[in-house]
């Protein structure tokens, strides 16, 4: 007989193979499945509608408020948890079993002696259960405080930083204006120490004029007196022409022209015209002279105007000639300028104190010249002279204030700080080109306004 199992026998051996198989599958699913549930850090609870627990997975009993032992069976209204978080837990758990909500809340719970955050999330697990899923956020709750407490004292900072930066942007502001007012005050000492060191020369060029306009102003006098009555016998002879007997006419006649010859009278005509015209151009040279100084002396402070940097130019040259004149010749250059908005005086001022540095550069005679050109979006201002030159050492300081190669008590050493200040405020430029023996060139470049 062979020892082959039959059809039926393999059946039957192939059917308990297969249930053997499907159990082994089974209890790996329920392994793997425990294996889950016991490496999650909640506390999971299956409880009844009124709150008795069914089944429970916990994998941290301390956080147990019972035994586990004593946990099965028991109701939560039974277990040492306030009323009030009791009857919370019952009506979410009654609306996740009735409504098929999920329940989330979170709540606190001294255990062990120690206050603990939880947060619990119950869901339906069958018609008349549901399943708590109970978690300790204690960490995360200390994490948010400490983020909490972290973004406060960030806002206290932020604040605190607002205000100081807020402080010192008014202290910057203040210390701006003070400083401003300063820059101010210190150039209008530099022009009053300019009008003081022109003074002299000024009245000089006032001075000769205004003795020549006198002095022609008394021989005018002079021929006014001896003109005078030969003016009034005229009128007589005028006045009486048509009833004067011809003997007294001829009588007046004769004193005429006795007085004629006696002043002199042809040649006080000839000279009159003369005299009219030398006092004339006398008084327009003062008038010239007292208004570029009123125009140097007058107070810009306020906003920038329009001006044309030439007539400023040629107001300065009138101004100080008397400061060039004996030592050097002045050439102008001056080429067609548009007009720039500016700060007249303070130009003016800049332009004397070249001009004046220029003209006491020249030891013994020489040359200033000065030009200017529209370049661009420039205008700029040359002023060059043929004195002696500076070398490398006082050209790197030559802005610098106080710093001066005069001697003592003939300079203030601000006059070319000031003047780079000036320039400076107007978004200018100045520059100078200098060599011993070769003279010096000064370039203001100043921007051209844009209407």
């Amino acid at each position: 007989m062979s020892n082959l199992p039959t059809t039926a026998e393999r059946g039957s051996l192939e059917g308990a193979e297969a249930d053997t198989e499907a159990a082994r599958a089974s209890r790996r699913s329920e392994e793997r499945l425990n294996a889950l549930l016991h490496a999650l850090p909640d506390l999971i609870f299956r409880q009844s509608l009124d709150g008795t627990y069914l089944d429970f997975i916990v994998n941290s009993p301390e956080e147990l408020l019972v035994p586990p032992a004593a946990l099965l069976g028991t109701n939560i209204r039974q277990m040492p948890i306030p009323a009030a978080l009791i009857e919370r837990m019952l009506a979410g758990l009654r609306r996740a079993i009735l409504e098929g909500t999920l329940e989330v809340f979170e709540y606190e719970l001294e255990v062990g002696g120690r206050l603990q955050h939880y947060e619990t999330r119950i869901i339906r697990s069958g018609p008349e259960e549901a399943v708590c899923i109970v978690r300790n956020i204690t960490e995360r709750k200390r994490a948010e405080e400490r983020l909490r407490q972290q973004d406060e004292e960030l806002r206290r900072h932020r604040a605190h930083l607002e205000e100081l930066v807020q402080s010192r942007t008014e202290k910057l502001l203040q210390t701006t204006r003070e400083l401003e007012e300063r820059q101010m005050q210190l150039i209008q000492a530099e022009k009053l120490a300019s009008i003081g060191q022109m003074a002299a020369g000024v009245a000089h060029e006032v001075s000769n004029p205004m003795s020549y306009v006198l002095s022609n102003l008394s021989t005018l006098c002079q021929y006014v007196s001896a003109l005078t009555p030969l003016l009034h016998l005229q009128q007589e002879l005028l006045v009486a022409q048509g009833s004067m007997p011809l003997a007294a006419r001829e009588a007046v006649l004769a004193r005429i022209e006795a007085l004629w010859k006696k002043e002199d009278a042809a040649s006080i005509v000839d000279d009159m015209p003369a005299l009219l015209q030398e006092s004339m151009e006398g008084a327009r040279r003062i008038k010239e002279i007292v208004q570029s100084l009123r125009m140097f002396a007058r107070d810009d402070s306020g906003e920038a105007q329009l001006a044309d940097v030439n007539t400023e130019l040629e107001s300065t040259l009138r101004m100080v000639w008397n400061e060039l004149k004996y030592k050097c010749t002045v050439e102008r250059d001056l080429g067609p300028l548009p007009m720039i908005r500016c700060h007249p005086t303070q130009l003016s001022q800049v332009f004397t104190n070249l001009l004046i540095n220029a003209a006491q550069a020249i030891e013994t005679t020489g040359e200033i010249r000065v030009r200017t050109r529209h370049e661009g979006n420039e205008v700029v201002v040359r002023i060059a002279d043929t004195g002696k030159g500076m070398a490398p050492e006082t050209l790197s300081r030559l802005f610098t204030p106080f710093f001066t190669t005069k001697p003592r008590g003939q300079g203030t050493g601000l006059g070319l700080s000031v003047s780079q200040s000036i320039i400076a405020r107007h978004q200018g430029r100045i520059e100078v080109e200098s060599a011993p023996g070769q003279g010096t060139t000064f370039t203001i470049r100043l921007p051209v306004t844009r209407a």
